[in-house]
């Protein structure tokens, strides 16, 4: 994985300001899990040693990481690598996601779960629900005109879908994945501006692509499309958005 401003990519680190080469630098290693989810990072001035810099660089480095959502601050705590996907709770639900391995991991059970949720949602599907998932694609693409995010959207087009598949137990765990997705949709958001456009409209492709063979009742296109969908996720994570294509 090439990270813009890190020494595996020094041609691109070169014609970044030293705060960019450094807040991609620690993005790289909180996506690697150099830096596990939860983890307290190094205080600004164990950074600044490290990095040759003074702490204002760093501080502006770890600022960007914060708007991300990627990063929170404890007062007097320091600066952890955040990990608010979501609060189990005490009878129900899966616990946050705690490491790049349970991130990868999560994947997996989403491709098990939804694709077979896509499958029976083409076996189920009716004229009405089929609208209902055209209007929320609709939706996405205007928050992909307005340059806004599309996570709402896409957390409804795929609990819709659990809806319409018609197995309480198939959409509620739907439903208990949604923290994590939206926690995950944070490493796609915090990649270089064209890298998320470009990420946003292949995963409408792929949306599309999953509505139409369900609205032809078609369980085995219903079934494929959606393991593409899952795996193109997957990699816009780990290989970054502007290879995910």
């Amino acid at each position: 994985m090439l990270v813009p401003g890190t020494s595996e990519n020094p041609g691109v680190a070169q014609g970044l300001r030293l705060e960019d080469r450094i807040y991609y630098d620690l993005l790289g290693r909180i996506r690697s899990g150099t830096y596990p989810l939860g983890t307290r990072l190094p205080t600004e001035n164990e950074f600044a040693g490290e990095f040759g810099v003074s702490r204002p660089v760093i501080r502006a480095a770890l600022a960007r990481l914060r708007e991300a959502g990627l990063v929170v601050s404890r007062q007097g705590a320091g600066s952890f690598v955040h990990t608010d996907a979501g609060i189990r709770d005490e009878s129900t639900g899966y616990e946050p996601l705690g490491s790049i391995e349970d991130i990868a991991d999560y994947f997996g059970f989403r491709r098990l779960l939804e694709c077979e949720v896509a499958a029976l949602a083409a076996e189920r599907c009716t004229p009405a629900d089929l609208s209902d998932l055209h209007a929320l694609l609709h939706r996405i693409e205007a928050d992909i005109g307005a340059g806004q995010a599309t996570i709402d959207g896409d957390v409804a087009f795929h609990a819709r879908l659990g809806q319409i598949a018609g197995n309480r137990f198939l959409a509620e765990s739907v439903e208990m994945l949604q923290p994590h997705m939206r926690f995950v949709a944070r490493f796609v958001r915090s990649l270089t501006p064209s890298g998320y456009v470009n990420a946003k409209k292949n995963m409408q492709i792929e949306h599309r692509a999953i509505a139409d063979a369900v609205g032809r009742n078609d369980a085995a296109a219903a079934r494929a499309a959606m393991d593409r969908h899952v795996k193109a996720s997957e990699t816009r994570i780990f290989r970054g958005a502007q290879n995910a294509g």
